[in-house]
């Protein structure tokens, strides 16, 4: 007994359905992922072992407490109220008109002091152009 073959349909794959994928997944992950801003670099000093040199450049202590007011060497210099900082970047450029860009800043924050204001006193140093620049590692 003789089967009949039936002629066989050319198999096509479907672009358009493919093509839709591609572009639901290609917006998926461009609306997932986050796009990085670089911050400007900023040197940080870890805190570590220091060994003596015949050349040492008294440190410039920035101290911000619980309220947001910066002293300087325990000197008050700026008001909580005071974003700018003006006082604090004059401090910073004449000490670094005395020792130059070796001049090391401190920033010394304590623990309950808002972030913004950290972030204050790191952009009065980086406006002045501090290159040393460390934080009090509290204990």
């Amino acid at each position: 007994m003789r089967f009949k073959e039936e002629p066989e349909d050319p198999c096509e794959i479907q672009m358009g359905p493919m093509m839709d994928c591609v572009f639901l997944l290609l917006l998926y992950f461009i609306s997932a992922s986050q796009i990085k801003v670089d911050e400007k670099y900023l040197g940080l000093m870890i805190p570590g072992t220091v060994t003596a040199t015949k050349d040492l450049v008294p440190e410039l202590t920035l101290s911000i407490n619980e309220n947001g007011q910066v002293f300087c060497n325990e000197q008050p210099l700026a008001n909580p109220d005071d974003r700018d900082l003006t006082m604090v970047r004059a401090k910073i450029s004449q000490c670094m008109s005395l020792f130059g860009d070796k001049q090391p800043v401190v920033i010394h924050p304590q623990p309950q002091v808002r972030q913004q204001r950290i972030v204050d006193v790191l952009n009065a140093c980086a406006a002045v152009g501090v290159k040393n620049l460390s934080f009090f590692a509290n204990q």
